[in-house]
């Protein structure tokens, strides 16, 4: 089983879907919760599919959740930081009350997952801590890091990492979400069935042992992140420096001498032992 805990419009339940696997899918939103049903109705009507229309928020009952306009609605939230950030650049957001619940009601209600998907905007620990309350753990999980975010924090980043660490994961990767529409799933599949199709842009990509790259250590995976929040700083959207002299001819470096603009960034962890 796979939860898929900000579903949007269901980029990455089709990927797990045609992977063969069991999917409980989380949208806040409930037009796109509603439109994921109806895209869906086969695969919920066989059992393969749960869809659950509610919000994971630290308190359960209802929320008022700010619902991203158009092409934004990926980043839509119940974070007022993370709303207002996104405000300052200029996304139109529109409000709405919807239920919430704690994560750990999902977990006590459905089990914990081979693979656990986040990706809520601004609130991702809220499911990574609830993983506390349980002896077991998703085998494979993956979070919307840091290192990409406004101003790339460094304390957000350590906190993601001991989190992970404090729940047993010893295998970490930074995957830039830019390149996964480059990447084709291996054959034979190391997970699930062979899915012959590419990756929606939009989506996560890739999960557990199909993701690229090497696992590396917590000491590897830090020194990596501080790289990725100077890169974000300097390049990315909302970094730190973006606008100064130094961040300008960083971007233009990237764009034009290296064709490659800065990404965002998933963190994956892999529970067990630490890599060699």
């Amino acid at each position: 089983m796979i939860i898929d805990v900000g579903m949007h419009a269901g980029e990455d339940t089709a990927f797990y879907l045609a992977k063969g696997f069991r999917v409980v899918g989380i949208e806040a939103n409930p037009v796109l919760a509603a439109a994921v049903r109806t895209r869906f109705a086969d695969q919920i009507d066989s059992g393969q599919l749960r869809i659950m229309d509610v919000a994971i928020a630290e308190q359960a009952g209802e929320q008022r959740l700010a619902v991203a306009a158009g092409d934004t609605s990926i980043w839509s939230s119940l974070s007022p930081e993370y709303v207002a950030r996104n405000k300052a650049v200029g996304v139109h957001y529109t409000y709405v009350d919807v239920p919430a619940v704690r994560f750990e009601t999902i977990l006590e209600e459905c089990g914990v997952p081979y693979y656990l998907k986040i990706d809520i905007e601004g609130l991702d620990l809220l499911c990574v801590r609830a993983l506390h309350h349980f002896a077991q753990r998703p085998t494979y999980l993956s979070l919307e890091s840091s290192v990409s975010a406004p101003g790339a924090p460094g304390d957000a980043v350590i906190t993601e990492l001991a989190e992970l660490w404090t729940l047993g994961y010893r295998g970490f990767k930074y995957v830039n979400q830019r390149r996964h529409v480059t990447h084709t799933g291996p054959y034979p599949p190391f997970e699930g069935v062979y899915v012959d199709a590419p990756f929606d842009p939009a989506g996560s990509g890739p999960f557990g042992r199909e993701t690229p790259g090497q696992w590396e250590g917590a000491g590897r995976a830090f020194a990596r992140a501080q790289l990725l929040r100077l890169q974000h700083n300097f390049g990315g959207n909302g970094g730190k420096w973006v606008d100064s002299l130094p961040g300008r001819a960083y971007r233009r470096f990237r764009m034009r001498v290296l064709d490659s603009p800065t990404g965002w960034y998933d963190l994956h962890a892999r529970l067990g032992q630490a890599p060699e």
